[in-house]
Formats: C-alpha cells, sequence, structure tokens
C-alpha cells in the first residue's frame, strides 16, 4: 500500500502508556503497554513493520493537550487494533 495522508491512521504514544486507564487513552492491554512512552520508540517500531509513516512532533493528544507528545500517521494495512498489537509487540 501507499501512504496517503488523508486515509492514514493515527497513532499516539499516549495508546501505549502503562500509567493510564483505558478511559484516559489507552488502546493496549495493560501487559502490552509500556512506561514511558515517546515518539522516537514509536517511530522505531512502526518502521520495523515496513509501513510508510509521517512524524508530526508538534501534536497533542486531544485529552492531554498542554503537552505536545506529537503522533505518527500510518498508512492503513489492515484493522488499526492490529496495528496497534503489532507495535505493542515490537515496544515491550
Amino acid at each position: 500500500m501507499t501512504y496517503d495522508e488523508d486515509n492514514a491512521w493515527v497513532i499516539w504514544p499516549e495508546y501505549f502508556d502503562k500509567s493510564r486507564s483505558r478511559s484516559q487513552g489507552r488502546r493496549v492491554s495493560s501487559s502490552q503497554a509500556i512506561v514511558d512512552p515517546d515518539l522516537t520508540k514509536l517511530e522505531k517500531a512502526v518502521a520495523q513493520l515496513g509501513l510508510e509513516y509521517k512524524v508530526e512532533k508538534d501534536k497533542a493528544f486531544p485529552s492531554n493537550w498542554w503537552e505536545a507528545n506529537g503522533r505518527i500517521r500510518v498508512e492503513r494495512a489492515g484493522p488499526k487494533s492490529e496495528l496497534l498489537a503489532d507495535i505493542a509487540t515490537l515496544l515491550s
């Protein structure tokens, strides 16, 4: 697949933060989550998957709007839940 910015998945570091609850934005199980996820770790994991992506460092997670941790936009290569599980496996 090719990267289409208008149709890409948005992946936030907060999805993998062990200190967050599901209602606070964590999207993976607590056993797959890590302490202090950052954009660099996330970028390395996405690159290992061989997917096209774009890093946006100046963006802030909506419920954490005061802290711009950034996000990654990744080409759609399947369901988002599977992508998040694959990234979480590479992060841990």
